[in-house]
């Protein structure tokens, strides 16, 4: 079998794994796994999709949330919740969602070096 002929395909899954690490999602995925770490209170796993522009307001409020009493914090967790839409405009995205069954929120998203990252300083 011609070498090239293999390098191609492999090329190809290497190339798709590190996109799929590096986080390459669509503005509904990229909330999806910000939400879904976010209910589950993985902080750690939030901030991967939190763009650095952002951050500071994201550990901020991570802070904020980490210092309140256990009866408090669960006011604030999300659990239940629902994408209902997105639009896309160029290099950035908004992301509407329903909790709480009746709550809406809205997630804003920038692509940084291609791909979707929440933008904290405009989302909350």
């Amino acid at each position: 079998m011609n070498p090239r002929m293999t390098s191609k395909p492999l090329a190809l899954v290497a190339l798709l794994i590190f996109v799929a690490c590096a986080g390459g999602e669509s503005p509904h995925q990229a909330a999806d796994g910000y939400l879904k770490a976010l209910a589950r209170l993985d902080f750690d796993g939030a901030s991967r999709f939190v763009a650095d522009e952002g951050r500071a307001t994201f550990e901020s409020l991570q802070n904020l949330y980490v210092s309140l009493g256990s009866d408090e914090q669960k006011k604030f967790q999300v659990t239940d919740w629902t994408i209902t839409g997105e639009t896309v405009n160029g290099e950035t995205a908004t992301v509407d969602f329903t909790f709480d069954q009746v709550k809406k929120g809205q997630l804003r998203l920038h692509r940084v070096n291609g791909v979707w990252r929440v933008d904290s300083r405009r989302t909350f």
